[in-house]
């Protein structure tokens, strides 16, 4: 069993931290390479591996900026360098001191952005990327010296193992991966008597995804045009707390924007507080028994809702 020793645990006063792998793991964390800047804490190294989670579900260059394992920005782009600007700027507040993850390589013109980033006071602990070319290591490194820089290689379509493990004091929970949500998307219904657009739907897909891998309870906005997040909501105990976060901090970006729910709505009181935000579109679980409420309040609003029949909670 491959061990990968780490510079602390969650806190700098627990010592003694290692990442230990399984020898017949496929897994891209096990390849991880250290280019140059900072060594890896256990924060710097679950980061990773929450953004790696994001990335790898998309075939398209795919970029999150992660924060204590949960994202600030997640988007896709044409190239690595279209992706890393997008998830960057949706939220440039919460990117400072935050690890890139990209499902990519990382060439000299991506890297150039980092230099943008910082004009902006924007800074990054940790880069890491399906590979990374010298020139573009150099300019990162250029930009920030304690930067981490890191490679894992290729990220494979299939994983080694069929059971995710979570693990407790004394054992772990084995369940199967929630990996592959186009398999669901046939069974999607429209709820409301406005329908979205091919646009609107090809958005929400975008989002569904997006939110697979976002902390519980969770809302985000995705941009009306762009396949990038505009407003995240995460963690809360309350469905409607995180949207009010969402849609805050998708600001003028809400209007017209997506806004998914990682599971159903039990009240309408978040599809009112949307509509009131001229969100254009929404796509939630469906299955409340206040369902109807809800497909209500957005009637009212003419604002097309899509019920998915699966939820996509992430803990």
């Amino acid at each position: 069993m491959r061990k990968l020793k780490l510079r602390y645990g969650e806190n700098p006063h627990q010592k003694d931290a290692f990442v230990h792998f399984d020898i017949k793991t496929n897994s891209p964390l096990k390849n991880l390479k250290k280019l140059l800047g900072r060594d890896l804490s256990y924060v710097n190294f679950t980061d990773i591996s929450a953004g790696l989670e994001t990335v790898r579900m998309f075939k398209e260059p795919a970029a999150v900026v992660i924060k204590h394992n949960s994202p600030s920005g997640i988007a896709l782009g044409k190239n690595s360098e279209e992706a890393l600007r997008r998830a960057v700027a949706a939220d440039p507040v919460s990117a400072f001191g935050g690890v890139v993850v990209m499902n990519c390589p990382i060439d000299e013109k991506t890297a150039k952005a980092f230099a943008d980033f910082k004009e902006d006071r924007v800074q990054m602990d940790i880069v890491a990327a399906t590979a990374v070319t010298k020139q573009a290591e150099k300019i990162i490194n250029s930009v920030r010296k304690t930067t981490g820089i890191y490679t894992f290689g290729r990220i494979p379509k299939k994983r080694s193992t069929k059971s995710h493990l979570k693990y407790f004091d004394g054992g772990y929970v084995s369940q199967s991966w929630d990996d592959n949500p186009e398999k669901n998307f046939k069974n999607w219904k429209v709820v409301t008597k406005v329908r979205p657009t091919k646009r609107q739907l090809k958005q929400m897909r975008i989002a569904w995804k997006f939110i697979m891998r976002i902390r519980s309870n969770s809302i985000i906005v995705v941009d009306k045009l762009l396949p990038m997040t505009r407003g995240i909501g995460s963690g809360q105990t309350a469905r409607v707390f995180s949207t009010e976060i969402a849609l805050e901090h998708a600001g003028k970006h809400v209007r017209g924007g997506v806004l998914a729910s990682d599971s159903f709505f039990p009240f309408p009181d978040s599809v009112i507080l949307a509509a009131k935000h001229k969100i254009g579109a929404i796509v939630q679980q469906g299955g409340s028994v206040n369902d109807q409420a809800s497909i209500d309040a957005a009637n009212k609003a003419r604002v097309p809702m899509v019920f998915t029949y699966q939820r996509a909670f992430w803990h």
